[in-house]
C-alpha cells in the first residue's frame, strides 16, 4: 500500500530550466508525420539524421515541443540501426528539464525516471512530485492528503513511480525531509508556475505541433482486454486511413522503460479516428496510453 505521505521535494537543482529559451511563435503543422518517418526503420539513416537535426535546432531556438521530442529520443535511445542519435542522459536532461519548465507534463515524469536510473532519488522525488502536483494528484498545500482520489485518482504508472522513488529515498536518505521538501516544492511553483500554466500540455506535445482535432475511441467489443503491464505509460505514433481505421502503431516512448513499450501495442492497436473529410489530410497522431485502477482494457485514453 502506498504511503499517504506524498513526498514533495524542492527544485534547487533546476538551473537547467534557464538553459534554453521559450519559443514565442508556433511550430508549423506536420511534425507527427515527420516523427513517423523518423521511427520508420525503412527511412535511410541520413534522412533520419536530417529530421532530428531540424528538431534539435528548433529546440535550441526555444520550441518546447521540439525540446520534448529531442529530449525523449536522447533518453530512450534510437531503436533503429544504424542509430541516427546516440543515447545521452545528459542531453536528455538538458532538453526534458526545459520542456518540463515550459509546461510539458510528461517531461517531468521522464526527468524523474532519468534521475532514478542514475541513483539520484532526491532529484527523482523532486520531479515525481512536481509531475503529481500539475496532474492534480498531489496537493502542495497539504502533502499528507494523498490516497483518497475519487475522480482525480492517479494513474497506476504514477503510483508505481511514487512507490519506487519513495523506496530509494528511504534506502539512501532515510526519508526525513518532509518539511524541507514542502518548502522547496512551493518555491519551485512560485518561480515556474506562470511559464508552466501558460503553455500546459498534458500529453507530451501541444496541439500546435501534433496538429489537433483528432478524437479517438477503442474499437467496439474490446472490453476485458488483457494488458501485460498495467503500471506503465506509453506513447504511440499512430497512422490512420481516410476511413479512420488504424494503419500502423509505432512506439515513441514508454515509462519506466522504452524497451517494454511493446506490452501496450495491443492497446494502441484498438485505436480508431473519425473519418477524414478529405482523404489527402494527414492522418497521424501521438497518443498516450495509461491505466487507472478501475480500467479493464486500459482504456486507450485518447487526447
Amino acid at each position: 500500500m502506498l504511503s499517504r505521505i506524498a513526498w514533495v521535494i524542492g527544485f534547487a537543482c533546476l538551473a537547467a530550466l534557464a538553459a534554453l529559451p521559450l519559443a514565442v511563435s508556433a511550430s508549423p503543422h506536420g511534425h507527427i508525420a515527420e516523427l513517423a518517418q523518423f521511427l520508420d526503420r525503412s527511412t535511410p539513416a541520413p534522412a533520419r539524421q536530417e529530421i532530428f537535426a531540424a528538431w534539435r535546432q528548433a529546440a535550441l531556438e526555444g520550441d518546447a515541443d521540439a525540446q520534448y521530442v529531442v529530449g525523449t529520443i536522447y533518453r530512450r535511445g534510437d531503436a533503429v540501426q544504424p542509430p541516427a542519435v546516440e543515447r545521452s542522459a545528459d542531453q536528455a536532461r538538458r532538453f526534458l528539464s526545459t520542456a518540463a519548465g515550459h509546461g510539458r507534463l510528461l517531461a517531468m515524469a521522464k526527468m524523474a525516471e532519468l534521475e532514478l536510473a542514475e541513483e539520484r532519488p532526491l532529484e527523482a522525488m523532486i520531479w515525481t512530485q512536481i509531475y503529481g502536483t500539475y496532474c492534480g494528484w498531489v496537493r502542495n498545500d497539504n502533502p499528507s492528503d494523498y490516497g483518497e482520489h475519487n475522480e482525480r485518482e492517479p494513474t497506476l504508472y504514477f503510483e508505481d513511480l511514487l512507490r519506487r522513488v519513495s523506496e530509494r529515498m528511504r534506502e539512501k536518505l532515510g526519508g526525513q525531509n518532509e518539511e524541507q521538501v514542502l518548502q522547496q516544492l512551493n518555491a519551485f511553483i512560485g518561480q515556474h508556475d506562470k511559464d508552466i500554466r501558460a503553455d500546459l500540455a498534458r500529453d507530451g506535445i501541444s496541439p500546435r505541433w501534433a496538429g489537433g482535432g483528432a478524437k479517438f475511441k477503442p474499437r467496439s467489443g474490446s472490453r476485458g482486454f488483457a494488458v501485460p503491464l498495467r503500471q506503465m505509460l506509453s506513447e504511440w505514433v499512430l497512422e490512420f486511413a481516410a476511413d479512420g481505421s488504424l494503419r500502423s502503431a509505432e512506439a515513441f516512448d514508454a515509462l519506466p522503460s522504452f524497451v517494454k513499450a511493446s506490452s501496450h501495442h495491443s492497446l494502441a492497436s484498438l485505436s480508431e479516428m473519425a473519418p477524414a473529410a478529405d482523404a489527402s489530410n494527414e492522418r497521424y497522431a501521438l497518443q498516450k496510453i495509461e491505466l487507472r485502477k478501475g480500467d479493464r482494457i486500459g482504456p486507450v485514453r485518447a487526447h
